[in-house]
Protein backbone atom coordinates (compact mmCIF):
# COMPACT_ATOMS: atom_id res chain seq x y z
CA UNK A 1 0.00 0.00 0.00
CA UNK A 2 1.29 3.43 -0.50
CA UNK A 3 3.31 5.49 1.59
CA UNK A 4 2.04 9.25 2.71
CA UNK A 5 2.91 11.67 4.55
CA UNK A 6 0.83 14.96 5.54
CA UNK A 7 2.71 18.46 6.20
CA UNK A 8 1.89 21.19 8.42
CA UNK A 9 4.46 23.42 7.44
CA UNK A 10 7.17 24.81 9.49
CA UNK A 11 6.11 28.69 10.29
CA UNK A 12 8.59 31.83 9.88
CA UNK A 13 5.85 34.59 9.50
CA UNK A 14 4.36 36.66 12.05
CA UNK A 15 0.95 36.44 12.49
CA UNK A 16 0.08 39.95 13.54
CA UNK A 17 1.32 39.58 17.14
CA UNK A 18 -0.23 36.27 17.74
CA UNK A 19 1.64 32.95 18.00
CA UNK A 20 -0.58 30.50 17.30
CA UNK A 21 2.30 27.41 16.58
CA UNK A 22 1.18 24.34 18.55
CA UNK A 23 -1.91 25.76 19.65
CA UNK A 24 -3.98 23.08 18.45
CA UNK A 25 -3.59 19.76 16.47
CA UNK A 26 -4.08 20.23 12.73
CA UNK A 27 -7.48 18.45 12.72
CA UNK A 28 -8.09 18.88 9.11
CA UNK A 29 -4.83 16.50 8.16
CA UNK A 30 -5.33 14.09 10.98
CA UNK A 31 -9.00 13.56 9.33
CA UNK A 32 -7.60 12.91 6.39
CA UNK A 33 -4.76 10.75 7.61
CA UNK A 34 -7.40 8.44 9.45
CA UNK A 35 -9.30 7.86 6.49
CA UNK A 36 -5.83 7.06 5.13
CA UNK A 37 -5.30 4.48 7.34
CA UNK A 38 -8.92 2.91 7.23
CA UNK A 39 -7.70 1.97 3.71
CA UNK A 40 -4.46 0.18 4.31
CA UNK A 41 -2.11 3.02 4.40
CA UNK A 42 0.88 3.42 5.94
CA UNK A 43 0.51 7.55 6.93
CA UNK A 44 3.30 9.67 8.84
CA UNK A 45 2.03 13.45 10.05
CA UNK A 46 4.86 16.01 10.75
CA UNK A 47 3.55 19.47 12.31
CA UNK A 48 6.49 21.47 11.30
CA UNK A 49 4.61 24.57 13.17
CA UNK A 50 4.09 23.11 16.58
CA UNK A 51 7.60 21.26 16.47
CA UNK A 52 9.18 24.30 15.75
CA UNK A 53 12.17 22.57 13.09
CA UNK A 54 13.01 24.34 10.06
CA UNK A 55 13.45 23.19 6.49
CA UNK A 56 16.48 20.73 7.23
CA UNK A 57 15.20 18.91 9.15
CA UNK A 58 11.58 18.58 7.81
CA UNK A 59 13.99 17.38 4.40
CA UNK A 60 15.25 14.88 6.09
CA UNK A 61 12.15 13.25 8.07
CA UNK A 62 10.27 12.85 4.97
CA UNK A 63 13.40 11.56 3.49
CA UNK A 64 13.47 8.83 6.19
CA UNK A 65 9.91 7.99 5.61
CA UNK A 66 10.83 7.76 1.53
CA UNK A 67 6.71 8.61 0.90
CA UNK A 68 4.83 7.89 -2.11
CA UNK A 69 2.76 10.91 -1.98
CA UNK A 70 3.00 14.22 0.15
CA UNK A 71 0.61 16.38 1.32
CA UNK A 72 1.04 19.82 2.23
CA UNK A 73 -1.36 22.47 4.28
CA UNK A 74 -1.91 25.79 2.68
CA UNK A 75 -4.56 26.74 4.81
CA UNK A 76 -3.76 30.51 5.04
CA UNK A 77 -3.27 33.14 2.53
CA UNK A 78 -0.28 34.68 5.13
CA UNK A 79 0.98 31.43 5.83
CA UNK A 80 1.74 30.89 1.89
CA UNK A 81 5.13 31.80 1.58
CA UNK A 82 6.05 28.92 4.38
CA UNK A 83 3.63 26.17 2.67
CA UNK A 84 5.55 26.96 -0.93
CA UNK A 85 8.92 26.85 1.19
CA UNK A 86 7.95 23.63 2.29
CA UNK A 87 6.64 21.58 -1.20
CA UNK A 88 10.02 23.05 -2.22
CA UNK A 89 12.02 21.14 0.69
CA UNK A 90 10.12 17.78 0.25
CA UNK A 91 10.38 17.47 -3.67
CA UNK A 92 13.86 17.71 -3.07
CA UNK A 93 13.41 15.12 0.00
CA UNK A 94 11.20 12.73 -2.57
CA UNK A 95 12.23 13.88 -5.96
CA UNK A 96 10.18 10.69 -6.99
CA UNK A 97 6.80 11.08 -5.01
CA UNK A 98 3.74 12.89 -6.34
CA UNK A 99 2.74 16.01 -4.26
CA UNK A 100 -0.82 17.11 -3.34
CA UNK A 101 -1.60 20.94 -1.37
CA UNK A 102 -5.12 21.24 -0.21
CA UNK A 103 -6.57 23.00 2.50
CA UNK A 104 -8.76 26.47 2.87
CA UNK A 105 -6.54 28.76 1.59
CA UNK A 106 -5.39 26.23 -1.72
CA UNK A 107 -9.24 25.84 -2.24
CA UNK A 108 -9.72 29.00 -3.39
CA UNK A 109 -6.79 29.47 -5.97
CA UNK A 110 -6.02 26.14 -6.88
CA UNK A 111 -5.71 26.75 -10.66
CA UNK A 112 -3.00 29.57 -9.32
CA UNK A 113 -1.14 26.88 -7.78
CA UNK A 114 -1.05 24.53 -10.76
CA UNK A 115 0.19 26.86 -13.06
CA UNK A 116 2.76 28.56 -10.75
CA UNK A 117 3.98 25.51 -8.74
CA UNK A 118 6.10 22.75 -11.12
CA UNK A 119 6.57 20.91 -8.00
CA UNK A 120 2.72 20.73 -7.17
CA UNK A 121 0.79 17.50 -8.99
CA UNK A 122 -2.31 18.08 -7.48
CA UNK A 123 -4.65 20.19 -5.37
CA UNK A 124 -7.42 19.34 -3.46
CA UNK A 125 -10.51 21.96 -3.71
CA UNK A 126 -13.11 21.48 -0.60
CA UNK A 127 -13.46 19.05 2.62
CA UNK A 128 -10.14 16.80 1.87
CA UNK A 129 -11.37 13.12 3.56
CA UNK A 130 -12.16 11.38 0.48
CA UNK A 131 -11.56 12.95 -2.11
CA UNK A 132 -7.38 12.64 -1.17
CA UNK A 133 -7.83 8.85 -0.07
CA UNK A 134 -9.46 8.36 -3.50
CA UNK A 135 -6.61 10.28 -5.24
CA UNK A 136 -3.90 8.07 -3.57
CA UNK A 137 -5.30 5.17 -4.75
CA UNK A 138 -5.58 6.42 -7.84
CA UNK A 139 -2.29 7.37 -7.59
CA UNK A 140 -0.96 4.13 -6.66
CA UNK A 141 -2.95 2.13 -9.42
CA UNK A 142 -2.12 4.60 -11.95
CA UNK A 143 -5.32 5.31 -13.02
CA UNK A 144 -6.59 8.70 -14.29
CA UNK A 145 -7.44 11.15 -11.93
CA UNK A 146 -10.28 12.93 -13.92
CA UNK A 147 -13.49 11.17 -12.58
CA UNK A 148 -12.69 12.21 -8.55
CA UNK A 149 -14.75 15.24 -7.99
CA UNK A 150 -12.45 18.28 -6.01
CA UNK A 151 -9.48 17.54 -7.70
CA UNK A 152 -7.38 20.66 -9.99
CA UNK A 153 -4.31 18.98 -11.77
CA UNK A 154 -1.92 20.05 -14.86
CA UNK A 155 -2.32 19.24 -18.37
CA UNK A 156 -0.27 20.76 -21.07
CA UNK A 157 0.33 23.52 -18.48
CA UNK A 158 -3.02 23.83 -17.96
CA UNK A 159 -4.86 23.84 -14.72
CA UNK A 160 -7.71 21.42 -14.59
CA UNK A 161 -10.84 20.83 -12.38
CA UNK A 162 -12.91 17.98 -12.41
CA UNK A 163 -15.03 19.37 -10.89
CA UNK A 164 -17.08 20.32 -7.50
CA UNK A 165 -16.81 18.04 -4.83
CA UNK A 166 -20.22 17.93 -2.50
CA UNK A 167 -19.45 18.41 1.09
CA UNK A 168 -19.72 15.30 3.40
CA UNK A 169 -23.40 15.09 4.86
CA UNK A 170 -22.83 13.15 7.93
CA UNK A 171 -19.77 14.08 9.62
CA UNK A 172 -20.21 11.13 11.84
CA UNK A 173 -19.33 8.27 9.21
CA UNK A 174 -15.64 10.01 9.43
CA UNK A 175 -13.02 8.19 11.81
CA UNK A 176 -12.07 10.04 15.00
CA UNK A 177 -8.69 12.57 13.81
CA UNK A 178 -5.67 10.32 13.72
CA UNK A 179 -4.08 11.88 16.75
CA UNK A 180 -1.73 8.82 17.68
CA UNK A 181 0.29 10.29 14.90
CA UNK A 182 1.07 13.56 16.70
CA UNK A 183 0.82 11.82 20.09
CA UNK A 184 4.61 13.23 21.53
CA UNK A 185 3.43 16.99 20.87
CA UNK A 186 1.70 18.88 23.57
CA UNK A 187 -1.09 21.65 22.50
CA UNK A 188 -1.96 24.53 24.16
CA UNK A 189 0.15 27.66 23.90
CA UNK A 190 -1.27 30.62 22.86
CA UNK A 191 0.69 34.31 23.28
CA UNK A 192 0.31 37.81 22.62
CA UNK A 193 2.91 40.06 21.24
CA UNK A 194 4.43 41.40 24.70
CA UNK A 195 4.38 37.54 26.07
CA UNK A 196 0.83 38.21 27.25
CA UNK A 197 -0.28 34.23 27.73
CA UNK A 198 -4.27 32.89 27.48
CA UNK A 199 -3.90 29.38 27.30
CA UNK A 200 -1.61 27.31 28.77
CA UNK A 201 -3.06 23.59 29.34
CA UNK A 202 -2.74 20.30 27.55
CA UNK A 203 -5.41 21.23 24.79
CA UNK A 204 -7.11 19.46 21.87
CA UNK A 205 -9.07 20.72 19.29
CA UNK A 206 -12.49 19.13 18.45
CA UNK A 207 -14.99 19.85 15.23
CA UNK A 208 -18.59 19.05 16.07
CA UNK A 209 -20.03 20.66 13.22
CA UNK A 210 -18.93 22.02 9.84
CA UNK A 211 -20.65 24.61 7.64
CA UNK A 212 -21.92 28.45 8.09
CA UNK A 213 -24.82 29.92 7.00
CA UNK A 214 -24.43 33.60 7.28
CA UNK A 215 -21.63 34.99 4.35
CA UNK A 216 -20.34 37.70 6.38
CA UNK A 217 -18.51 39.84 3.36
CA UNK A 218 -14.98 39.37 5.55
CA UNK A 219 -15.01 35.98 6.10
CA UNK A 220 -14.62 32.69 3.58
CA UNK A 221 -15.56 30.06 5.33
CA UNK A 222 -19.27 29.92 3.52
CA UNK A 223 -17.26 29.42 0.58
CA UNK A 224 -15.43 26.83 1.97
CA UNK A 225 -17.78 24.37 4.02
CA UNK A 226 -21.07 25.34 2.47
CA UNK A 227 -24.40 27.58 3.46
CA UNK A 228 -25.46 24.51 4.96
CA UNK A 229 -24.37 23.49 8.57
CA UNK A 230 -23.99 19.77 9.29
CA UNK A 231 -23.41 18.94 12.79
CA UNK A 232 -22.19 15.43 14.16
CA UNK A 233 -24.66 14.07 16.83
CA UNK A 234 -23.97 14.54 20.25
CA UNK A 235 -23.17 11.38 21.62
CA UNK A 236 -20.31 11.15 18.55
CA UNK A 237 -18.68 14.93 19.85
CA UNK A 238 -18.67 13.16 23.59
CA UNK A 239 -17.41 9.83 23.30
CA UNK A 240 -14.35 11.97 21.47
CA UNK A 241 -14.44 14.62 24.38
CA UNK A 242 -13.88 11.20 26.63
CA UNK A 243 -11.24 9.61 24.86
CA UNK A 244 -9.33 12.85 24.91
CA UNK A 245 -10.09 13.47 28.40
CA UNK A 246 -9.23 9.65 30.07
CA UNK A 247 -7.19 8.30 26.67
CA UNK A 248 -4.90 11.22 25.74
CA UNK A 249 -4.94 13.55 28.96
CA UNK A 250 -6.29 16.46 27.71
CA UNK A 251 -7.36 19.23 30.03
CA UNK A 252 -8.89 21.91 27.74
CA UNK A 253 -10.71 21.00 24.41
CA UNK A 254 -10.88 23.99 21.95
CA UNK A 255 -14.17 23.60 19.93
CA UNK A 256 -12.99 24.88 16.31
CA UNK A 257 -16.28 24.90 14.62
CA UNK A 258 -17.44 27.83 12.77
CA UNK A 259 -20.46 28.29 15.05
CA UNK A 260 -20.47 25.83 17.84
CA UNK A 261 -24.18 27.14 19.77
CA UNK A 262 -25.76 27.26 16.38
CA UNK A 263 -28.22 24.97 17.94
CA UNK A 264 -29.19 25.76 21.33
CA UNK A 265 -30.46 22.25 21.89
CA UNK A 266 -28.01 20.37 20.58
CA UNK A 267 -25.52 22.30 22.81
CA UNK A 268 -27.80 21.66 25.88
CA UNK A 269 -27.50 17.57 24.97
CA UNK A 270 -23.61 17.73 24.62
CA UNK A 271 -23.65 19.67 27.96
CA UNK A 272 -25.80 17.28 29.77
CA UNK A 273 -23.84 14.23 28.02
CA UNK A 274 -20.24 15.66 29.62
CA UNK A 275 -22.10 15.95 33.14
CA UNK A 276 -23.86 12.69 33.02
CA UNK A 277 -20.20 10.69 31.89
CA UNK A 278 -18.44 13.33 34.70
CA UNK A 279 -15.41 14.63 31.88
CA UNK A 280 -13.66 16.66 33.86
CA UNK A 281 -12.19 19.57 30.93
CA UNK A 282 -12.47 22.92 30.46
CA UNK A 283 -14.18 23.69 26.92
CA UNK A 284 -13.10 27.07 24.54
CA UNK A 285 -15.79 27.78 21.52
CA UNK A 286 -16.86 29.90 19.24
CA UNK A 287 -20.68 31.44 18.44
CA UNK A 288 -22.70 33.86 17.69
CA UNK A 289 -24.47 36.20 19.28
CA UNK A 290 -28.03 35.67 17.78
CA UNK A 291 -28.46 32.33 19.06
CA UNK A 292 -27.43 33.80 22.79
CA UNK A 293 -29.80 31.53 25.49
CA UNK A 294 -29.52 31.96 29.21
CA UNK A 295 -30.27 28.33 29.53
CA UNK A 296 -28.04 27.14 26.82
CA UNK A 297 -24.68 29.75 28.57
CA UNK A 298 -25.55 27.94 31.91
CA UNK A 299 -25.64 24.81 30.81
CA UNK A 300 -22.02 25.20 29.14
CA UNK A 301 -20.81 26.54 32.05
CA UNK A 302 -22.18 23.94 34.07
CA UNK A 303 -20.75 21.51 32.06
CA UNK A 304 -16.89 23.38 32.14
CA UNK A 305 -16.70 25.46 29.38
CA UNK A 306 -14.61 28.64 29.90
CA UNK A 307 -14.46 30.92 27.54
CA UNK A 308 -16.76 31.87 24.14
CA UNK A 309 -15.22 33.56 21.67
CA UNK A 310 -17.86 36.36 20.20
CA UNK A 311 -17.11 37.90 16.56
CA UNK A 312 -18.57 41.11 17.60
CA UNK A 313 -16.85 43.05 15.21
CA UNK A 314 -18.02 46.66 15.42
CA UNK A 315 -20.33 48.51 17.81
CA UNK A 316 -22.16 50.69 14.92
CA UNK A 317 -24.69 48.89 13.02
CA UNK A 318 -23.63 50.66 9.70
CA UNK A 319 -20.76 48.70 10.34
CA UNK A 320 -22.51 45.47 10.88
CA UNK A 321 -24.90 45.80 8.08
CA UNK A 322 -21.46 46.58 5.53
CA UNK A 323 -20.46 43.33 6.91
CA UNK A 324 -23.66 41.74 6.38
CA UNK A 325 -23.74 40.08 10.05
CA UNK A 326 -27.25 39.81 10.13
CA UNK A 327 -27.17 40.70 13.68
CA UNK A 328 -27.29 43.89 15.74
CA UNK A 329 -24.80 46.04 18.31
CA UNK A 330 -27.86 45.05 21.02
CA UNK A 331 -28.05 41.70 20.36
CA UNK A 332 -24.32 41.56 20.58
CA UNK A 333 -24.17 43.30 24.41
CA UNK A 334 -27.21 40.98 25.24
CA UNK A 335 -25.26 37.68 24.48
CA UNK A 336 -22.16 38.92 26.28
CA UNK A 337 -24.09 39.69 29.20
CA UNK A 338 -26.34 36.54 29.23
CA UNK A 339 -22.75 34.61 29.27
CA UNK A 340 -21.18 36.37 32.02
CA UNK A 341 -23.88 35.76 34.24
CA UNK A 342 -23.46 32.43 33.53
CA UNK A 343 -20.14 32.14 34.56
CA UNK A 344 -18.36 32.05 30.99
CA UNK A 345 -15.19 34.46 29.97
CA UNK A 346 -16.21 36.25 26.72
CA UNK A 347 -13.35 37.36 24.39
CA UNK A 348 -14.76 40.12 21.75
CA UNK A 349 -13.43 40.09 18.58
CA UNK A 350 -13.40 43.37 16.60
CA UNK A 351 -12.92 44.44 12.75
CA UNK A 352 -11.43 47.74 12.36
CA UNK A 353 -11.22 49.54 8.98
CA UNK A 354 -14.18 48.95 7.06
CA UNK A 355 -14.06 51.96 4.15
CA UNK A 356 -17.03 53.41 5.54
CA UNK A 357 -15.88 53.54 9.06
CA UNK A 358 -15.53 57.03 10.52
CA UNK A 359 -14.03 58.04 13.55
CA UNK A 360 -17.38 58.44 15.17
CA UNK A 361 -18.03 54.41 14.13
CA UNK A 362 -14.78 53.42 15.87
CA UNK A 363 -15.65 55.33 19.01
CA UNK A 364 -18.53 53.65 19.25
CA UNK A 365 -16.60 49.50 18.74
CA UNK A 366 -14.69 51.37 21.50
CA UNK A 367 -17.49 52.10 23.61
CA UNK A 368 -19.75 49.21 22.93
CA UNK A 369 -16.22 47.24 24.49
CA UNK A 370 -15.85 49.13 27.43
CA UNK A 371 -19.61 49.35 28.17
CA UNK A 372 -20.21 45.49 27.94
CA UNK A 373 -16.74 44.83 30.31
CA UNK A 374 -15.47 42.11 28.49
CA UNK A 375 -13.03 40.17 29.55
CA UNK A 376 -10.67 39.87 26.33
CA UNK A 377 -10.70 42.19 23.12
CA UNK A 378 -8.71 41.09 20.18
CA UNK A 379 -8.84 44.68 17.64
CA UNK A 380 -8.50 42.59 13.84
CA UNK A 381 -7.31 45.01 10.99
CA UNK A 382 -9.72 44.40 7.77
CA UNK A 383 -7.73 41.69 5.28
CA UNK A 384 -9.43 41.60 1.90
CA UNK A 385 -8.31 37.68 1.29
CA UNK A 386 -9.56 34.88 -1.61
CA UNK A 387 -12.81 33.50 -1.21
CA UNK A 388 -14.59 36.08 0.83
CA UNK A 389 -17.10 38.76 -0.79
CA UNK A 390 -15.23 41.52 -0.01
CA UNK A 391 -12.43 39.93 -2.13
CA UNK A 392 -14.80 39.57 -5.09
CA UNK A 393 -15.93 42.97 -4.98
CA UNK A 394 -12.46 44.50 -5.11
CA UNK A 395 -11.61 42.11 -8.02
CA UNK A 396 -14.77 43.50 -9.97
CA UNK A 397 -13.69 46.92 -9.32
CA UNK A 398 -10.10 46.08 -10.55
CA UNK A 399 -8.90 47.12 -6.94
CA UNK A 400 -7.58 43.62 -6.72
CA UNK A 401 -5.56 42.04 -9.90
CA UNK A 402 -4.85 38.83 -10.98
CA UNK A 403 -1.30 38.66 -9.48
CA UNK A 404 -2.64 39.32 -6.26
CA UNK A 405 -3.83 36.04 -5.68
CA UNK A 406 -0.58 35.14 -3.28
CA UNK A 407 -0.94 38.53 -1.56
CA UNK A 408 -2.08 39.06 2.62
CA UNK A 409 -3.60 42.25 1.44
CA UNK A 410 -4.96 44.23 4.44
CA UNK A 411 -8.20 47.12 3.18
CA UNK A 412 -5.29 49.71 3.06
CA UNK A 413 -3.66 48.07 0.30
CA UNK A 414 -6.97 47.95 -1.72
CA UNK A 415 -8.69 50.96 -0.64
CA UNK A 416 -7.54 54.61 0.25
CA UNK A 417 -10.36 55.09 2.77
CA UNK A 418 -8.00 54.56 6.05
CA UNK A 419 -3.94 54.89 6.11
CA UNK A 420 -2.53 51.88 7.27
CA UNK A 421 -0.83 54.18 10.25
CA UNK A 422 -4.08 55.63 11.09
CA UNK A 423 -6.17 52.29 11.61
CA UNK A 424 -2.66 51.27 13.28
CA UNK A 425 -3.52 53.92 15.99
CA UNK A 426 -6.74 52.90 16.17
CA UNK A 427 -5.38 49.43 17.36
CA UNK A 428 -3.12 50.88 19.69
CA UNK A 429 -5.71 53.18 20.82
CA UNK A 430 -8.27 50.13 21.71
CA UNK A 431 -5.86 47.98 23.71
CA UNK A 432 -4.95 50.89 25.78
CA UNK A 433 -8.41 52.51 26.43
CA UNK A 434 -9.88 49.24 27.25
CA UNK A 435 -7.40 47.34 29.19
CA UNK A 436 -5.35 50.61 31.05
CA UNK A 437 -8.81 51.52 33.33
CA UNK A 438 -8.62 51.18 36.82
CA UNK A 439 -12.37 49.20 36.86
CA UNK A 440 -10.94 46.61 34.38
CA UNK A 441 -7.52 46.46 36.54
CA UNK A 442 -9.29 45.85 39.86
CA UNK A 443 -11.59 43.42 37.77
CA UNK A 444 -8.65 41.30 36.98
CA UNK A 445 -7.01 41.40 40.30
CA UNK A 446 -9.73 40.21 42.40
CA UNK A 447 -10.44 37.19 39.44
CA UNK A 448 -6.71 36.41 40.13
CA UNK A 449 -7.07 36.67 43.91
CA UNK A 450 -9.99 34.15 43.65
CA UNK A 451 -8.61 31.79 40.98
CA UNK A 452 -5.40 31.64 43.20
CA UNK A 453 -6.84 31.45 47.08
CA UNK A 454 -6.21 28.46 47.62
CA UNK A 455 -2.32 29.29 47.23
CA UNK A 456 -3.01 33.27 48.70
CA UNK A 457 -4.79 32.42 51.64
CA UNK A 458 -2.21 29.78 53.12
CA UNK A 459 0.52 32.20 52.30
CA UNK A 460 -0.81 35.42 54.13
CA UNK A 461 -1.33 33.24 57.40
CA UNK A 462 2.26 32.82 57.26
CA UNK A 463 2.47 36.75 57.74
CA UNK A 464 -0.45 37.02 60.45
Amino acid sequence: MARVVLVNPPIRTQLGGVNMAGFCEPLGLLSVAAVLEEHGMEVAVIDGAAEGIGQEKLESRISEFNPDVIGVAYMMTELYPDSTEAVKTARLAAPEAKIVVGGHYASFVADKIIETSPDVDYVVVGEGEYAFSELVRSIENKHSVSKIKGIAFRHDGKAVFTGPREPIQNLDELPAPARHLVAKIRYGNLHYEGGYQLFNKNQSGLSSSRGCPFGCTFCSCTTFSGRKVRARSPEKVVDEMEYLVNERGVEQIFIVDDNFTMFPKRVMDICRLIKERDIGVDLVCEGRVDTASKEMYENMADAGCRFIFFGLESGSQKILDYYEKKTTVEKGEKAVELAQKAGLDVIGSFIIGAPIETEEDFQKTLDLATRSELDVIEMNLLKVLPGTELWRRFEASGAVGPEDWNKYLFISDVCDAHPREELEEWMKRANREFYIRPPYLIKELWRTLKRRRDMIIPMLRNFL
